[in-house]
């Protein structure tokens, strides 16, 4: 069966530009979401608006899972009018959220005796790269499947890797995350010594950038840091629900990540103060707080902002 018709439910940060990057490679996308001005603001583009999960399942060969929580991928998936009420044997369930690997396994063997295939897809990349089809998928599923999805996956991303079982896709991305988040950790102190030290904040960041020290967080988000700019990108709300998922996983194996889990406690903090809705990188004032304050300087000779 070719992949023509595609369903995207959850149109949020990551749905939003995997719908449209699916409508423009040139696939038929019906799309649903509880918000119904994210539906609209799609319409425009060819997206065909659905009343419920139930019926963005119906005649889709693909279905396309973009959503926060894995209670509300249940929801989505087995409550009442949700997927299962409208999906048929043959169709093909990708979750590219960032999930349990235990949950999602056992998703795949429910779905499995009804002869509908689920895959976990997760991604690599920001919302920002995936609205330029800048992102890696890992997948993890039947090797069969993954040949179908494959050349879909192939037209709206950079990278489609196959990681190997269901529930392994999963995995690797909690690995991804939480590696990400400990590297934010050193950006963040780095950055908040260097502007304790009141060195020049653009050449701190041009040559962090430029030498061994640089990665993908600092080249993207350093000079926002620098700025004490922490406006939406990745909210801290998710950052603690990602890097609890990792370590909660490393507990059932039996492994130790002291790092991570230090870091996870400053990761809370920032959620207890209230900044949910901020990027990941406000830990970043914590540790501003931490140092007794710091003076950012500006462009103009002589001033400065003190924090």
């Amino acid at each position: 069966m070719s992949i023509k018709n595609v369903s995207v439910i959850g149109l949020g940060l990551m749905g939003t530009p995997l719908a449209t990057r699916l409508l423009k490679a040139g696939y038929r996308v019906a799309g649903f979401d509880i918000v119904e001005k994210k539906i609209s603001k799609l319409v425009p583009l060819g997206l065909r608006a659905t009343t419920s999960p139930k019926e963005a399942a119906k005649g889709a060969h693909l279905i396309v899972l973009s959503l926060q929580k894995w209670d509300v991928i249940e929801e989505v998936m087995e409550g009442k009018e949700g997927i299962l009420e409208g999906a048929r044997r043959g169709q093909i369930i990708i979750d590219t959220s960032t999930v349990p690997p235990w949950e999602s396994k056992a998703m795949a063997q429910r779905l499995g005796k009804r002869g509908i295939e689920w895959m976990d897809v997760p991604i690599s990349g920001s919302s920002a790269q995936a609205r330029v089809g800048n992102m890696v998928f890992m997948v993890g599923g039947k090797k069969s499947t993954f040949q179908k999805v494959k050349p879909v996956l192939d037209k709206i991303g950079k990278k489609t890797v196959y990681v190997g079982k269901n529930g392994d896709g999963a995995m690797l991305k909690l690995i991804v995350n939480h590696t990400l988040y400990l590297t934010q950790a050193a950006a963040i102190e780095g950055l908040v010594l260097g502007l304790k030290a009141g060195l020049d904040p653009d050449v701190m960041w041009d040559v962090m950038t430029s030498g061994a020290a640089s990665s993908d967080l600092l080249i993207s988000r350093g000079k926002d840091m620098i700025r004490g700019n922490f406006g939406p990108k990745g909210p801290i709300v998710l950052a603690v629900k990602d890097l609890g998922l990792s370590l909660e996983t490393a507990r059932q194996l039996g492994v130790v990540v002291p790092m991570g889990g230090l870091y996870y406690q400053l990761m809370l903090k920032a959620q207890y103060n209230g900044w949910d809705r901020s990027d990941a990188t406000v830990v970043m004032r914590i540790y501003e707080e931490l140092a007794g304050g710091i003076t950012r300087r500006t462009k103009r000779p002589g001033a400065s902002i003190s924090l």
